[in-house]
């Protein structure tokens, strides 16, 4: 039987991250991955077909935009030397604020409502604003019990207004805005910077995918990193913890988890919690997103005076983002279905068949002029059985009053992973400070 310093479940930036800075501070670790790669919620694809013959370019099929903030991923991207890319900024962005509505161009910085819906959705931000200054433990229980629907309502004199700032909130938060409680609707918004953080996120992408940061953590540490071996069981006792996976058995002083909530129970981790814990964690919602990629000759739309940023409430896709190539002709348009979408668009469970969707659906937002993309990818991330939704999961009504002490360590075993992060939560930068968080735990003394 194998015994370290400290065992990592889960090989994502998090996992990875934890591990090298254990290994860095001396102690011994192995880490288990259930999937047969590294990187968990980012994975990058050379495109090698067609016209990408001996070519490969490079797609994210996961995580992908970065903002100037995040700074100890920048930090690592500069590590390993990977090219940044600049989002495309010009022309105009697209709106539909409902499936059947005729779309709004704007201008990037300007919002796509009338005068009184800009005023309206400026008083609003400026209240959640207010309210992020003031946020504390004593509120929890008030602001548990509301649905951030149900918040924004309140704020809102317009429908206009609500129906966008509901339909930003769920393109961002993977959940519908009547799931989720106002406290953890304000608990994200404060853990990026309120509005102008989470503005400023998505800047620039790498030319070389995400995939090159994974695989450098993991080439430092070498092999501590054991994939296909998805965890069935954790057990604690005084002399620390055993982990269990379907081909051999670990031990170790302490243990760092960093998967995602909802994969705690598979692990047998519900029932080392106690009661007030467990029920929030049972009562956990995944965050709901598919992400598609078309591969175009050209980025078209750049053409047309657009910058290739959608916001489509209740559509098909309900945002997308111009993520095309520097140095190449290539356009590549990344769409999101999230939330409401990507459960709707979840029940067409053929990649090939949602890819034909969602072209005829662009389409018709486009008016027609939309020419076949040379490639397409369309990955659900709800039903990927080591993630089970992303970008990140949420706690249900009433979780933060109820265990604010959620993410605390138990015993021997401690808690990480871009859900548990206080800064940049649900951000690749929120997964590399929860393993900094988790590491200090660990190696702390007594």
């Amino acid at each position: 039987m194998s015994s370290v310093d400290v065992i990592v479940i889960g090989a994502g930036l998090a996992g990875l991250s934890a591990a090298q800075r254990l290994k860095e501070r001396g102690a011994s670790v192995k880490l288990l991955e259930a999937r047969s790669r590294v990187g968990g919620r980012a994975q990058s694809e050379r495109l090698e077909t067609g016209r990408f013959q001996g070519a490969g370019q490079v797609i994210d099929l996961g995580a992908q935009f970065i903002g100037d903030a995040h700074m100890r991923l920048s930090a690592l991207v500069d590590e390993v030397g990977l090219t940044r890319v600049p989002r495309n900024s010009q022309g105009k962005n697209v709106y539909l604020c409902s499936p059947e509505a005729k779309r709004v161009v704007v201008n990037g910085d300007d919002l796509p409502l009338s005068v009184f819906g800009k005023l309206d959705a400026m008083q609003i931000n400026w209240r959640i604003g207010r309210r992020l200054e003031d946020l504390g433990v004593a509120d929890a229980a008030a602001l548990d019990g509301m649905t951030a629907a149900q918040y924004l309502r309140q704020l809102a004199f317009t429908d206009e207004a609500y129906r966008y700032m509901v339909g930003f909130v769920e393109a961002e938060f993977c959940v519908t805005a009547d799931a989720f409680s106002v406290h953890e609707f304000l608990e994200q918004f404060a853990s990026v910077g309120g509005r102008k953080g989470e503005a400023a996120s998505a800047g620039w992408f790498l030319s070389e995918g995400i995939s090159p940061l994974a695989h450098h953590l993991a080439g430092r540490l070498g092999s501590p990193v054991v994939l296909n071996a998805p965890v069935v069981s954790v057990r604690q006792d005084d002399d620390g913890v055993t982990v269990e996976t379907a081909a051999a058995t670990y031990q170790a002083r302490n243990l760092i988890v960093t998967t995602p909530p909802q994969l705690y129970r598979s692990m047998g981790l519900l029932r080392l919690m106690p009661d007030h814990r467990r029920q929030v964690i049972a009562g956990y919602q995944p965050g709901a997103v598919i992400k598609t990629v078309f591969v175009f000759d050209a980025p078209w739309w750049r053409d047309q005076g657009l910058s290739g940023s959608m916001l489509c409430p209740g559509g098909i896709c309900n945002a997308a983002m111009d993520a095309s190539p520097p140095l190449s002709k290539t356009g590549i348009l990344v769409l999101f279905s999230t939330a409401e979408s990507g459960q709707r668009l979840g029940q067409t469970t053929a990649e090939a068949e949602r890819i034909d969707r969602i072209l005829a659906w662009l389409r018709s937002v486009n008016g027609g002029a939309v020419p076949s993309p040379i490639a397409a990818r369309s990955v659900d991330w709800n039903t990927d059985p080591w993630s089970l939704g992303g970008y990140a999961s949420r706690r249900g009504l009433g979780g933060w009053a109820a265990a604010p002490d959620l993410f605390a360590p138990i015993g021997r075993i401690h808690f990480a992973g871009t859900e548990t992060a206080t800064e940049w939560r649900s951000f690749m930068e929120g997964a590399l400070q929860s393993a900094e968080r988790a590491v200090e735990a660990v190696l702390a003394p007594g």
